[in-house]
């Protein structure tokens, strides 16, 4: 009698143990599912966004097809494939963020990623290549066929000497251009010969167009006062006072120290040559800087794909330890559970 007791208590033992692994496998499974199912799927669908991403980056596949027209590379059957920026990134709005059932996952994050690529790489502009401007400042009018000293030189005559020592002497250069200050000149030089100062003196403006306009600013000063060049050369007895001018040809290729001044420091040019040589620069500079930002991007790109490769495998390497760690909890568990059975029929042997 006791020998069938303990067979009943063993057997209603096993039944018990049996359904308490039913009952937690039931609760784990559904715990576990649910939150892995929905993660696991998450990861999966921002993985393929972010692929998506990166071949619009890349231009793998192609959005823009004019200046002003765009296309949906994932609705190629649709209708209408001449957007405006406006209009495409409207569509890829109303897809992306969507939750309706008519829209796949895929086709969601097919639009996220499009929605992304229009706000953030192209935003209805011309490229990174093509936004590159570089502004420049127009020269003041002249005659296009005057020839100018350049840099930009001034001339000033007349200037006070006096004889000391057997030598003249006179105001220096840096005198001189306190008294022109609101000219901005860059340097004066007043020019001595072997008598000593010759009361002549040349002021430097310097390359740009800034320096022009400066110089332009200097000579109508002079002119206005009537002691310009014109001035200067139909005066017989040039009384007091500096007369002054912009240097041209005639100043150039004069005798004398401020002609061989001129000469040693500078070009004759007219207005236009300056303009088409500064046009040439900024031409040369705009593709050098437009071909430093095309291999910038690329390398961006490069990086940018590279760590979506990363951030790929680390996300692989995530669900093998999470596999790792399910399948020593269910080891756990089962050995558990044999010994929660063993005791209990022990126990029941006993009694």
């Amino acid at each position: 009698m006791s020998a069938i007791n303990s067979k009943v208590a063993v057997r209603k033992g096993e039944w018990c143990v049996a359904k308490i692994v039913r009952n937690y496998r039931k609760k784990s499974l559904m715990e576990s599912s649910s939150g892995e199912t929905s993660n696991s799927s998450h990861c999966k669908i921002d993985d393929y966004e972010a692929k998506i991403y990166l071949q619009l980056k890349t231009e793998k596949l192609q959005v823009k097809i004019s200046d002003s027209s765009y296309r949906c590379p994932f609705c190629p059957r649709k209708h209408k494939q001449d957007y405006q920026y406006k209009d495409l990134l409207q569509h890829a709005s109303g897809v992306g963020p969507s939750s309706s059932t008519n829209w796949t996952a895929k086709e969601r994050a097919n639009h996220k990623a499009l929605l992304k690529f229009l706000k953030n790489d192209l935003n209805g502009t011309p490229t990174r290549s093509q936004q590159l401007l570089i502004t420049k400042q127009d020269p003041p009018k002249t005659k296009e066929t005057d020839q100018f000293v350049w840099p930009w030189i001034g001339v000033i005559v007349n200037i006070p000497a006096e004889l000391k020592n057997g030598k003249y002497v006179g105001e220096s250069g840096n005198r001189l251009k306190e008294q022109l200050s609101k000219f901005s000149p860059l340097k004066v030089h007043a020019l001595w010969n072997f008598r000593g100062f010759t009361g002549n003196a040349v002021v430097d403006f310097g390359k740009d167009w800034t320096g022009f306009r400066n110089a332009v600013a200097f000579e109508s000063h002079f002119d206005a006062d009537h002691f310009g060049k014109k001035d200067w050369a139909e005066k017989d007895v040039p009384g007091l006072g500096l007369y002054g001018w912009v240097a041209r040809a005639d100043d150039y290729n004069s005798y004398g120290s401020i002609g061989d001044h001129l000469r040693k420091n500078g070009v004759l040019k007219t207005v236009s040559d300056i303009t088409e040589g500064e046009s040439r620069k900024t031409s040369k500079l705009a593709h050098g800087l437009a071909a430093q930002i095309d291999v910038k991007t690329k390398q961006i790109e490069e990086l940018e794909f590279k760590y979506n490769e990363a951030a790929l495998s680390l996300n692989k390497r995530m669900e093998e330890m999470d596999s790792l760690h399910e399948s020593y909890n269910n080891g756990v568990f089962h050995y558990l559970s044999h010994h929660l059975l063993h005791t209990f029929c022990l126990d029941s042997c006993n009694i």
